[in-house]
């Protein structure tokens, strides 16, 4: 059997339509298939001329309406995808060598970006007010972590055995006998590490905890005046003018749960009364051809189930550039500029249609948005982990969220997915240029939602979250596997934006939240070594013998005080606010 055989074998016919098929060559096949004979100046376009035929034995079904056009050569093919209309994205590179900018002021080609005001005289005085308001804020944030830290590393100090750091000078050290200065400069050494440790560590829990207590009071309050919720009543009409694209960025994923997500939004979307204003577009980086047969074949019967012909499309990129950054810059240069707005989902995102247009609302009544971040609520899960978590986010996610949203105000970040986005300073602004360099940390960027919003606040856009806005739904990795997965996806990736700290123009928010994101996996070794000194400093105070005199003719010994009762208060505080520090791994970027 040759693979035409196996070919003709397959196809869905009956055994004496298979017999009355010629086998000697594919082309001769699809020219059989073919029932309005068509003829094609290329032999090998001639499996386009049995798309409808093999598609009405195949899934008949699933075709709907005008799903089946002609190209302008006269091609057979799906009608997957709007007429192009395309716009220009390009990125420019990034600059974060220090020196090298300094080279280039000195050379007069400073290239930061400038850009004029878009708003009435109005709205910048309102801007403005927001943008005092958020200052001032984060300077109390600062405030208030730094003295809690300070007050905490004084009372870890009086914990401390060792408090001679005063009496010991090294020029006395000079003639004596190396062992016995290293003794006695030993536990002094261990226990300024610690502080150190505990210092950094200490203030890295206490945002959290800050953040998590003003998200708490927000709730409990109800209410804030400069929440980007409160700019709108709810109802009002939405501008048929400013259409909005429901675009999903997929590869390889679970197709029933990708397809069943989004006829459910798009349900709720037409059960709102807003169908109208809205258009599905489900981006396809797929490469395993089983999964992309399923995916074209769940598209066509979701728009036979809904009646989505024209509003929903399909489209499988041939050329996989910059993973789901790329897959959206893509979207963008060929039909972004058909749109006002867009909303990113992910593969396991739901969103009810209230929540969509409660979105748009609030893009069209702050011009100055760029991006509106909803908070996602996990959901759906069923395994035992995933449950755990599940409940553990549904428990603080709200809290940590509220308090992202007090302290940061318009200059916040947004996580890639559940967001509406503004396209057209999107198109102009957001295009990611690979990192310079070679290795793991240079290349494409992994966590682009944290640096498009970066990019779009320098730009002199709006980053809010919509804390308050219900209707937002994702789900969470099923097992630890996937966790971990994710996790060092994620780890890689905050690891690589740390190198646009430095890059010009970028806003003291966005620097504090590539730090923190840092922070958010370097806390764990940091903790590791903390313990570790911690452990050496006690084996040292156990096993040596102490020395009570650190300088010449000093008249009163200094005697090592050992009080670990009073570590009871530091280590209760720490466990009250490590909810906060963990809610940090999920939230990034507390200041």
């Amino acid at each position: 059997m040759n693979k035409i055989t196996k070919y003709i074998d397959a196809l869905p016919l009956s055994d004496a339509e298979k017999r009355a098929l010629p086998d000697a060559s594919l082309q001769a096949v699809h020219q059989a298939l073919d029932a309005e004979h068509h003829v094609y100046h290329r032999g090998d376009d001639s499996p386009l001329g049995s798309v409808k035929s093999r598609l009405e034995h195949s899934w008949p079904d699933s075709l709907a309406g005008n799903q089946l056009v002609k190209d302008d050569e006269g091609r057979t093919q799906l009608n997957a995808m709007p007429k192009a209309k395309r716009s220009s994205m390009f990125p420019d590179p990034w600059r974060t060598n220090p020196v090298g900018r300094f080279w280039d002021r000195l050379r007069g080609r400073d290239v930061t970006p400038r850009y004029l005001s878009r708003l009435s005289q109005e709205e910048q005085e309102s801007e403005q007010k927001w943008r005092t308001v958020g200052s001032i804020r984060r300077y109390i944030l600062l405030l208030l972590t730094l003295a809690q830290t300070v007050v905490a590393t004084w009372y870890m100090k009086t914990i401390l055995p060792y408090q001679g750091w005063a009496l010991i000078n090294p020029a006395d050290m000079v003639g004596q006998n190396l062992w016995i200065s290293f003794m006695q400069l030993l536990p002094y050494v261990l226990q300024s590490g610690i502080l150190i440790l505990f210092a950094v560590l200490f203030c890295w829990v206490s945002a959290g905890f800050w953040t998590a207590l003003m998200g708490f009071l927000q709730l409990l309050i109800g209410r804030d005046k400069y929440s980007i919720s409160a700019s709108t009543v709810g109802n009002e009409p939405l501008n048929p003018e400013h259409r909005t694209a429901l675009i999903m960025p997929i590869c390889n994923e679970d197709v029933d749960r990708v397809f069943a997500g989004l006829r459910a939004t798009w349900e709720s979307v037409k059960a709102s009364g807003n169908a109208e204003h809205f258009d599905v577009y489900i981006l396809s980086d797929s490469y395993n051809p089983d999964i992309c047969v399923a995916e074209q074949k769940a598209w066509m019967e979701l728009i036979a189930e809904v009646q989505g012909e024209g509003q929903i499309f399909y489209r499988r990129r041939r050329r996989r550039v910059k993973r789901k950054s790329g897959n959206i810059d893509d979207f963008c240069r060929r039909w972004g500029s058909q749109y006002s707005y867009m909303v990113v989902l992910d593969a396991d995102s739901v969103m009810s249609g209230e929540c969509l247009s409660g979105l748009v609302r609030l893009m069209e009544a702050n011009p100055n948005a760029g991006i509106i971040q909803s908070s996602p609520r996990a959901s759906g899960m069923d395994t035992l982990y995933a449950r755990c978590q599940q409940f553990a986010t549904r428990v603080y996610g709200p809290l940590f969220t509220a308090g992202l949203h007090f302290w940061q105000l318009g200059e916040s970040h947004y996580w890639g997915h559940n967001a509406i986005i503004r396209v057209k300073p999107f198109i102009e602004h957001c295009a990611l240029a690979p990192l310079p360099g070679e290795g793991n940390f240079a290349g494409s960027i992994l966590s682009h939602d944290f640096v498009e919003a970066a990019l779009m606040r320098r730009a002199g856009w709006g980053v809010w979250i919509a804390y308050d806005l219900p209707g937002s739904y994702e789900e969470l990795p099923p097992n630890l596997l996937d966790e971990l997965k994710r996790d060092r996806r994620w780890c890689q990736g905050n690891l690589m934006n740390f190198r646009l700290f430095l890059v010009k123009g970028m806003h003291p928010v966005h620097r504090a939240v590539f730090l923190t994101g840092v922070m958010s996996y370097l806390s764990a070794p940091l903790w590791f070594m903390f313990l570790a000194l911690s452990t050496a400093l006690q084996v040292v105070h156990a096993l040596t013998e102490p020395q009570y005199f650190l300088q010449p003719r000093q008249l009163f010994p200094v005697w090592p005080q050992w009080r670990p009762e009073l570590g009871h208060c530091p280590v209760c505080f720490h466990h009250g606010a490590a909810v906060s520090a963990e809610a940090a791994e999920y939230y990034p970027g507390v200041v």
